[in-house]
């Protein structure tokens, strides 16, 4: 079996310990030490550098055709189409990507890096696609949260179908988008909706990606989804309750500006002691997604509250040493996680 170096370490360690135990014989040992080929991983990063150098390069040739020289425009008044006409034009080609990329699935099962820098295209050719047929019935007054709900559905539907957490991650994106503009929407134009600004209506919605984890990981068929559902919710959930815990549930920003930071003290402890919990937790169940994200929002709070309350007292010097140790108490800590996971 072809593993890579760590993962061989891994291996051995293993087999030397059910040699010691004796749960193995030695002649069978020696056999599943001989059974272990290093992988090369310099065939590995340069298939990786490549895929990174190819998403960058397209990238770059969809902004320098689409944005900067605007052919899609060019050709659409050239030839006299509407912007329906575009709009289908473009969704027919997602169509196509989404049945090529279907096949190259099911032909190349073990290609999963390429295969998600190919998806690259369908959210591309999709996001163009609602661009065109929104525009085609859009008005001043419409509701332009609508193209984001069409794209959370579109990108959601395309992810299950061509089991891809690149746009399965993209939908949620989406989704996090059409929620603040639909919450604006719904306020008239207000910064509040249900009494909640914008940085708790995004705390609200990462707790419920975060949750939505859960049921996926309970259907056969959305299992796959649930690692990145439980990820990004997370996250979210984390960088929205920073944020609450720097502008509270205020509204209205020249009036923030004017406050003292002591003024929402109660939110700034609220976040230190959720963070404080799910850490603990994390570490007693052995929950590493939930740890690191914690360990690094835990980091990301302190310096924040030294910002806010003690950046003017203290000498900068000071402040920047305990910076590089508190860095270099992260990485030790890491060492010692990853040595007993190890061992």
């Amino acid at each position: 079996m072809e593993l890579d170096k760590k993962e061989a370490e891994v291996v051995k360690k293993a087999i030397r310990y059910w040699e010691e135990k004796e749960t193995v014989s030695k002649e069978v040992a020696d056999k599943l030490r001989a059974s272990i080929e290093l992988r090369n991983s310099n065939v590995d990063a340069i298939a990786i550098y490549a895929l990174i150098s190819a998403i960058s390069c397209g990238l770059l040739a969809f902004g320098a055709l689409v944005i900067d020289e605007k052919w899609i425009e060019l050709l659409r008044k050239r030839w006299g189409f509407s912007e329906s006409i575009v709009g289908v034009g473009f969704a027919l080609l997602s169509a196509l990507f989404i049945y090529l990329a279907r096949r190259r699935k099911l032909k190349s099962k073990s290609i999963r890096a390429s295969t998600e820098a190919y998806n690259i295209t369908i959210i591309l050719t999709v996001a163009i696609a609602i661009t065109y047929w929104t525009r085609s019935f859009a008005n001043p007054n419409s509701n332009y949260a609508i193209p984001l709900l069409i794209a959370t559905i579109a990108y959601g539907s395309i992810a299950v179908f061509l089991e891809s957490t690149l746009l399965w991650t993209v939908a949620i994106l989406s989704l996090a988008g059409w929620w603040g503009a639909q919450t604006h929407f719904w306020a008239h134009g207000s910064y509040r909706f249900l009494g909640m600004n914008y940085p708790l209506r995004m705390t609200v919605f990462g707790l419920f990606v975060w949750a939505l984890s859960w049921p996926l990981s309970r259907i056969k068929n959305a299992q796959f989804l649930s690692d990145i559902t439980y990820s990004i919710g997370l996250f979210l959930f984390l960088l929205a309750a920073w944020t609450l815990s720097i502008f509270g549930n205020y509204d209205d920003l020249s009036g923030w500006k004017v406050l003292k930071q002591s003024h929402f003290w109660y939110w700034a402890a609220a976040f230190t002691l959720v963070i404080a919990g799910l850490l603990y937790y994390s570490i007693q169940n052995k929950l590493d997604v939930l740890r690191d994200l914690c360990l690094f929002f835990f980091l990301v709070n302190i310096y924040t509250r030294y910002f806010e309350y003690f950046w003017d007292r203290t000498n900068k010097g000071i402040f920047f040493a305990l910076l590089a140790l508190s860095f270099w108490f992260v990485g030790r800590k890491a060492e010692q996680w990853r040595g007993k996971a190890v061992s």
